[in-house]
């Protein structure tokens, strides 16, 4: 495969993964909301995508690393923000404080987005400085999809305008927009294939309406450990990583996303 195309397949798969997070967008502005949950979750299948595609076919290139940049806080950013604002139940029933936390919301993303690019020369190979955008975005969109789900007709508790879990789910976002721009240290789950697979199957099953409450179950206790428990165990990831003088600065590359 020549050197040109070795770098245009893993930037065709991130502009399509931009292209969902902005399907997503479009989504929820015309009250498809389970079409933009799901979108949310394709762009993030897409842009982890493109950063494995890169390294096989070593086509790892600035543009590329940039790029990504733009995808991440489209797709895991903006997209989640306009879902929360216009599902109903959602931020917009609370005009002011609903406006604010939307806000937030992109605000820390973008703010993550930024220092990652400025101060990890090394791009997540040995964990990130705060919890990584997507989580945020995942948990989010899987939340909702199991709202969506027709197992939740039959679920009172399954709300995101009162009750114990709606509050946890808040709470729980206002907490992890927080963690985003914090300085603790969080492991790079998806260079585990034991942790990977089975996530990426998970996002499969979020699309088959039967099952889909399931998976959405699955991720989102999932999220709530990998955001409030798993930087307790983050010198175990050290442990199993080479020296930091032995890693070539990854600036130039494309990685997945952070």
């Amino acid at each position: 495969m020549s050197a040109p195309v070795r770098k245009v397949v893993p930037c065709a798969c991130t502009f399509l993964a931009l292209c969902a997070g902005v399907g997503s967008i479009l989504a929820a502005g015309q009250a498809r909301f389970l079409l933009s949950a799901q979108l949310i979750l394709v762009s993030l299948i897409l842009d982890g995508l493109d950063g494995t595609l890169a390294r096989l076919l070593k086509g790892q290139t600035v543009f590329g690393a940039e790029l990504d940049t733009f995808v991440d806080i489209t797709s895991f950013g903006i997209a989640p923000a306009v879902l929360l604002y216009f599902y109903p139940g959602g931020l917009q029933t609370v005009p002011f404080w609903g406006l604010v936390l939307a806000f937030l919301y992109v605000m820390s993303g973008a703010a993550r987005l930024s220092r990652f690019r400025a101060v990890d020369p090394y791009r997540g190979q040995r964990g990130y400085l705060g919890l990584p955008i997507t989580t945020a975005a995942g948990f989010v969109a899987a939340y909702l999809i199991a709202l969506e789900s027709p197992l939740a007709a039959r679920l009172t508790a399954l709300s995101l305008r009162g009750g114990p879990l709606a509050a946890g789910f808040w709470l729980a976002v206002v907490a992890m927009l927080a963690l985003q721009v914090s300085r603790i240290r969080y492991s790079k789950p998806t260079k585990n294939p034991k942790v990977l697979i089975p996530f990426m199957a998970l996002i499969v099953l979020l699309f088959i309406p039967a099952v889909a409450i399931y998976s959405a179950a699955l991720m989102f206790a999932y999220g709530v450990w990998f955001a409030f428990v798993s930087p307790f165990f983050f010198r175990r990831f050290l442990a199993h990583l080479p020296p930091a003088d032995e890693l070539e600065p990854a600036a130039d590359s494309e990685e997945d996303a952070p």
